[in-house]
């Protein structure tokens, strides 16, 4: 499906020669700047997609603000997973996690246009039914990429300064990082010092 290669392109700017699937759960962080002018630092963990490490993925789900359900466009297999992530989101995940659908490798359909197993409506139609936002992206290209990490992140910013009540305060441009979790400084610290 390409979440490793997504987070990579995302994060460190290339695309993995050889990736290796994810064995459980792995880590990156990225401080963006946001439409406001001020900065905040993403914790992103990438969750293995295979059923025997469901156990362990499910205790990364709790503090989620926002998640990227990926899927491939040329195989429908990976879109038919689709619901069940999306209910262990909506069961294990903060209450007002934002969740976005990406349909991944549109760089295939370039070559070969036959490819395409998932159309554009039958996605947009899933995810409009799910209340979820869209995206068509290809981490070889970085098609898109960096939109639905940044629009995600810009997403969840405004929805944790509604429900604090400041969406009107300004931002303070001389602030370094705002965490949008308040266990997100102490988490990554604790991850830092552990390996």
């Amino acid at each position: 499906m390409g979440k490793t290669a997504i987070l990579s392109k995302y994060v460190k700017g290339i695309f993995p020669v050889a990736p290796t699937p994810t064995i459980a759960i792995e880590f990156a962080s990225k401080i963006i700047q946001i439409k406001e002018g001020g900065y905040i630092k993403a914790q992103i963990w990438d969750s293995a997609g295979q059923e025997r490490y469901k156990a362990i993925v499910a205790g990364h789900y709790r503090r989620a603000a926002g998640a990227l359900i990926v899927y491939d466009v040329t195989k429908k297999s990976t879109f038919e997973h689709i619901t069940n992530w999306l209910k262990n989101i909506n069961e294990m995940a903060e209450k007002n996690c934002i969740t976005y659908l990406i349909g991944n490798k549109i760089d295939l359909l370039d070559s070969n246009n036959n490819s395409r197993e998932v159309s554009i409506e039958e996605a947009q139609k899933y995810a409009k039914e799910n209340g979820l936002k869209y995206y068509e992206t290809s981490a070889l290209t970085s098609v898109r990429i960096n939109d639905c990490f940044e629009d995600l992140l810009q997403e969840i910013y405004n929805e944790r300064r509604k429900i604090k009540g400041k969406l009107n305060e300004p931002i303070d441009k001389n602030a370094k990082v705002l965490y949008l979790n308040k266990s997100t400084e102490e988490s990554e610290r604790r991850f830092e010092n552990c390996c």
